[in-house]
């Protein structure tokens, strides 16, 4: 009989005693459960994205894409302004290289600036606080730091070969160190600075003139100088000078290359840009300064850029029959050689008397220059563009000059040619060269090049009408250059014109 005590509870359906099966899969999903909540703090095999993981926002809006999946470090995590100056202080490529993270962050045009600055801008006065304090202004978020001149090649070897270091940014970077030198030493107030004021329509041409392409730099601006002396502005292509009646000072020179690495030769295709760049690189190579500065201005370093790639592009000129380059290469191996020849022949060159001359001995190129000309063109320009350069480096026995100068339409030359192929070592022994100097040496003449042996003004006025359809405008760039004697580059110099004032 039923217990009265209890109530009944009515229950709708049948009662199901539960299987030991059905316990058993409950209890296995349970340990599951359990197993994943426990493995929840290992890496999972799967990628897993992060709201805030896959993209850090720069603070001019953007946002850089973070590798999915990936942890973010607590390096990677910091302010991207800190992470910057992290980079900009230490100059440790390797940082950036590091992970994808800081390769996104640092790969800012901002950025590129600021190193492409510190490599070549040519600090005149280092110890003047003023001029510190102003470039640290124009490189926000960087504290400027003058660098030597042995750590300044350092980070031109790392820039130059970076992949987004190009003709623009070498170009911008001209502009940039010519600023700062203009507004520290030119028209600053510091003690370092001649204090000049422009007449108000040459300030304008000077702000137009600036904005042009470096190439085509050069003019003269009228000023008065912070004791009211009239004095003139000079703007080229290398340099800045101030030149007045009663103040002498050296020329400053903004911008200096002490290496082009040889990673950057062993690069191909060599596009047109590439030469361009390279054109423009050289030409910034102070061998001119450091032959005639005396010995305390010179810097505690040296030149750094191989003769032997040169030769190769000089090679590659030939044959792309490419003669404004040509030309430029030659000028820039000659100057290379009279810097090796005087200041460090143990460094600079290494070849051999057959190969292109040794220190102290009279320059020369090597005589397969030559012989790649006569394969190159029929035409007698392009050969004597090297003759230009050094016509007794040519091989007076070889059978192909030979026979190209027996085909030569222009017989006046050809007949000209074998002769002086029979001159050739009686002229090496003597000493008796047809040109004292090569394709430095005709822009340094700016456009009155001559022959120095009469032998050769039966090809003389063909050679410069071919010249003048061929390097225009690269000799007055040059001119600017090569009359350069005396050039602002180390702190003694800007030291002296401090003292003048």
């Amino acid at each position: 009989m039923p217990n009265s005590n209890l109530t009944l509870i009515r229950v709708r359906g049948k009662r199901h005693k539960t299987s030991i099966s059905a316990v058993e899969d409950v209890a296995r999903k349970a340990r599951i459960a359990n197993r994943n909540k426990s493995c929840s703090s290992r890496p999972s095999k799967n990628p897993v994205k992060h709201k805030h993981s896959d993209k850090i926002r720069l603070r001019d809006g953007s946002r850089a894409k973070m590798v999915a999946g990936k942890r973010v470090s607590h390096l990677e995590a910091l302010p991207v302004e800190l992470i910057e100056k992290i980079f900009l202080h230490s100059l440790e490529f390797n940082f950036a290289r590091a992970s994808p993270a800081f390769g996104a962050l640092l790969s800012r045009m901002r950025v590129f600036r600021i190193l492409t600055f510190l490599a070549f801008y040519n600090d005149p006065r280092p110890d003047d606080g003023r001029s510190v304090a102003y470039i640290s202004n124009f490189l926000r978020p960087l504290e400027y730091v003058p660098l030597g001149p042995n750590a300044q090649k350092a980070l031109q070897a790392e820039v130059i070969n970076c992949p987004w270091f190009n003709l623009s940014l070498l170009k911008q970077c001209h502009r940039d160190v010519f600023h700062v030198t203009l507004q520290n030493f030119v028209f600053g107030d510091s003690t370092c600075s001649f204090g000049l004021v422009l007449d108000n329509p040459d300030f304008d041409l000077l702000t137009k003139h600036l904005d042009k392409n470096p190439e085509d730099w050069g003019a003269y601006f009228k000023g008065k100088d912070r004791h009211g002396e009239s004095c003139h502005l000079k703007i080229e292509v290398h340099r800045v000078g101030v030149m007045s009646n009663v103040l002498w000072a050296p020329d400053f020179l903004p911008m200096v290359v002490w290496t082009v690495p040889d990673e950057f030769f062993a690069e191909k295709p060599w596009t047109e840009d590439k030469f361009c760049l390279l054109h423009s690189l050289l030409l910034y190579a102070p061998h001119d300064f450091l032959l005639s500065a005396p010995n305390y201005l010179r810097p505690n370093t040296t030149i750094d850029i191989s003769r032997d790639k040169i030769q190769g592009c000089i090679h590659h000129a030939i044959t792309l029959e490419n003669v404004r380059l040509l030309s430029m290469l030659l000028s820039w191996d000659e100057r290379a050689h009279r810097y090796s020849s005087v200041l460090s022949p143990s460094t600079q060159n290494t070849q051999s008397p057959e190969s292109y001359g040794t220190p102290g001995e009279r320059y020369g190129i090597p005589g397969e220059h030559f012989v790649t000309a006569t394969r190159q063109s029929e035409h007698p320009g392009l050969f004597q563009v090297l003759l230009r350069a050094n016509a007794e480096s040519i091989p007076y026995d070889d059978l192909e000059i030979t026979s190209w100068a027996m085909r030569q339409g222009d017989r006046a030359f050809g007949d000209w040619l074998l002769n002086y192929m029979i001159d050739v070592p009686a002229r090496r022994r003597d000493n008796s060269p047809l040109f004292s100097g090569g394709w430095a040496t005709r822009f340094a003449r700016h456009s009155e090049d001559f022959p120095d042996d009469p032998d050769c003004y039966i090809w003389w006025d063909a050679f410069e009408k071919y010249v003048e359809g061929h390097v225009a405008g690269l000799e007055s760039q040059s001119e600017a250059y090569y009359t350069t004697a005396t050039l602002c580059l180390l702190t003694d110099a800007v030291g002296y014109i401090s003292t003048c004032l």
